[in-house]
């Protein structure tokens, strides 16, 4: 392609909106729009055919450098004044469109393999800024400096250096001609040379600390806002990955693949036995094909997703997808613990604590009275159905799934957006609202709002989204003045038990401690039990507890709430989600749940800000 026609076509994209990827033969451009920084990497020396040596060789690796840029120019063109001339169509064409336009130039120095020794556990990232000795001195520089200096690599810190040139190329290469150009020369720290290696992951986290580095930079050079210095949109690679994540994803139904079928069977042999042998737990046959699954897991080319920040969260959501399906391979054997704990983790000394500590709180409360009323699955079914259908009338993202199934032993679940209901569920009259703010307003809303964004996982939970979703359920049952002292007993009575799972305890000594130190009936603490050991040990039921109790603590140090409503996310994804809503890509979440105007939810939220612990909620 011409620097004339590569010029226009950039052009037109720009007046367009859409962003432009253009695949030369010796290269790639993209802009993802009109922004006022562009990267640039030209691959120096010709081929030698000999890996150690060949510069063009590495030129796959090095180039990522600059590919997490929303404006970039990768040239191999092996014809200097042609690559120059493409470089120069493509920043004339942005600087028409920005007015100012930074270009940084990056390249990576490859070792010799002459060198000596290389130590690959030992190799400090180095950055060289190389700057024309005709310009003066720019707080540009400065913060680039700044930047870059506070990246690590394996605990060793940045060592940054300054230099004022003639001529800011890469060694061999003649200058680009650009005002203001700025060199980077960035050490192959991911490299050796001796053996030929290269090290991905050393690359992967080199290049996403340079992302921020040059965005800092520009920002400075009062080019533009943050926001505007990143990808405003989802880039094809990540949709392909996203879309295929979600295909492996609802291809099975973890929940329901490991909660035991015969729930009420195993119950009255246990309680037939006197309460001294563990039931046999039965399982629903395999829905999919785990080997398969997993292929197309790994199948997905995430190394080809350039935005760092929407990289990260597939690559999470991918490997807890398959440690999923690696559990669901192992129920009823001895690695089914070890793959939970790997997932959700154990209960800490705190979370025990402040488990036992409810339950002496609970225990001095009056005795509740037995004997309310009740609502049955086909009723609690109605009234689930007219909230779904409030909420679809707002947005159109929102399920209206409902289903009463005889294979769910317990009373509620949601999965994939759709509200399973036991056959033979019995829901207290004064639980119901508490049971749809915590089922539709939370489980499945989030679902909702998540399908409402361009990334799919949002919907289907990013990589340790339970801890967050379940204490945002039962902080909005807290809301709607449904967390009963009966719920609390149960939720502290999971963590537990959790820990006594943990600790090696087996089912008949982890139901005895359930119903002697937490003071549960028989059949309640058959059935939290139960839950603790299906598949062979899931410690999962301790994140209600411990999702509430972070929640609170994120409240107190005045956390937003209402946007942690955008998908099912964790709280460490927060500045990601904000990252993403500030350049646009996603959007704020179209769904509130309907008690979230209420005086009593907002004197409530109040209350919550000003800081409250668990212990606190006690008190209404």
């Amino acid at each position: 392609m011409s620097p004339e026609a590569l010029g226009r076509a950039i052009r037109d994209g720009l007046q367009s909106g859409e962003p432009v990827r253009l695949d030369l033969d010796d290269g790639t451009v993209f802009v993802d729009h009109a922004v006022p920084l562009l990267a640039v990497h030209r691959c120096p020396g010709e081929a030698t055919g000999d890996p150690a040596l060949d510069a063009r060789a590495a030129c796959a690796e090095a180039h990522q450098l600059v590919t997490t840029q929303p404006a970039y120019v990768i040239t191999s063109d092996p014809d200097a004044e042609a690559a120059r001339a493409a470089i120069r169509a493509v920043a004339e064409a942005l600087t028409d469109a920005v007015g100012r336009l930074l270009v940084v130039e990056i390249w990576s120095p490859l070792d010799a393999p002459e060198a000596g020794a290389v130590d690959p556990f030992d190799r400090a990232p180095g950055f060289t800024i190389y700057t024309d000795e005709r310009a003066p001195s720019s707080e540009t520089i400065d913060a680039l400096c700044d930047a870059l200096s506070g990246i690590e690599e394996a605990g060793q810190g940045a060592d940054v250096s300054h230099v004022s040139t003639s001529e800011v190329a890469p060694p061999g290469l003649p200058p680009l001609g650009l005002d203001g150009l700025v060199g980077l020369a960035v050490d192959a720290v991911f490299h050796n040379a001796r053996d030929g290696e290269f090290y991905p992951r050393v690359l992967a986290r080199l290049r996403e600390a340079v992302a921020p580095a040059l965005r800092e930079a520009a920002v400075v050079a009062g080019r533009a806002a943050p926001a505007t210095l990143a990808r405003q949109s989802l880039e094809p690679a990540a949709e392909a990955v996203d879309r295929g994540l979600s295909a492996v994803a609802e291809s099975f139904g973890f929940l329901l693949q490991i909660t035991p079928v015969n729930a009420d069977a195993a119950w009255d042999e246990f309680h037939g036995g006197g309460c001294e042998r563990s039931p046999e737990l039965l399982y629903r046959p395999l829905t999919f094909d785990p080997d398969a699954a997993r292929r197309q897991l790994f199948d997905l080319p995430l190394e080809d997703v350039e935005d760092p920040v929407v990289a990260g969260i597939l690559r999470e959501c991918r490997d807890e997808i398959e440690g999923q399906i690696r559990m669901i391979l192992d129920v009823g054997t001895p690695q089914f613990l070890p793959n939970s704990l790997r997932l959700y983790g154990a209960p800490d000394r705190d979370l025990v604590d402040l488990a036992h500590d409810l339950i002496e709180a609970l225990d001095a409360l009056p005795a509740a009275t037995r004997g309310e009323e009740v609502v049955g699955a086909t009723a609690f079914a109605a009234r689930a159905r007219a909230q779904l259908e409030a909420y679809h009338a707002i947005s159109e993202h929102m399920p209206q799934a409902v289903s009463i199934r005889e294979d769910i032993t317990g009373s509620l679940m949601v999965s994939r957006g759709c509200l399973l209901i036991g056959t033979h569920a019995q829901v207290p009259a004064a639980r119901v609202e508490a049971l749809l703010a915590h089922e539709v307003g939370t489980h499945v809303l989030t679902y909702a709002n998540g399908a409402a964004h361009p990334l799919e996982q949002l919907r289907h939970g990013l990589a340790g989204y339970e801890d967050l979703q379940e204490g945002l359920a039962v902080f909005a049952e807290w809301l709607v003045g449904g967390l009963t002292p009966g719920r609390f007993r149960t939720l502290a009575a999971r963590v537990i038990g959790a820990r006594a799972l943990v600790d090696g305890a087996d089912f008949v000594e982890t139901f005895r401690l359930l119903r002697e130190a937490a003071g549960l009936s028989d059949r309640g603490a058959f059935g939290v039990t139960v839950r603790l050991y299906r598949g062979g040990g899931l410690t999962k039921d301790m994140v209600y507890l411990r999702g509430l109790r972070d929640l609170l603590r994120h409240l107190g140090d005045g956390g937003p709430f209402w946007s942690l409503f955008i998908g099912k996310i964790a709280l460490r994804h927060l500045d990601a989600v904000a990252d993403l809503r500030a350049r646009g890509v996603l959007s704020a979440p179209p769904l509130r749940p309907l008690h979230a105007d209420a005086p009593a939810t907002t004197a409530c939220l109040d209350r919550a800000r000003a800081g409250l612990s668990v212990l606190d909620l006690l008190d209404g």
